[in-house]
């Protein structure tokens, strides 16, 4: 008789995580009145860089929707 082999099988499960670029998204809105609004939401885990990012975006908008 031959001799079986076994083999042992090992199933492995990794879970890595894989930092994400920040990300900037902005919507504006335009009332019925003619005025503008807009959200900004940017993701990132530096708060000194996301508050930085968020102040300049809101610059931007303000100066070209509110001082027109």
């Amino acid at each position: 008789m031959a001799e079986e082999k076994q083999t042992e099988q090992v199933i492995r499960h990794e879970h890595i995580s894989i930092r994400q670029e920040p990300e900037l998204k902005i919507t504006v809105n335009r009332g019925q009145r003619g005025g503008y609004g807009w959200e900004i939401q940017y993701s990132g885990t530096d708060k000194k860089e996301l508050l930085h990012a968020i102040e300049e975006a809101d610059r931007e908008l303000r100066e070209k929707y509110l001082n027109e």
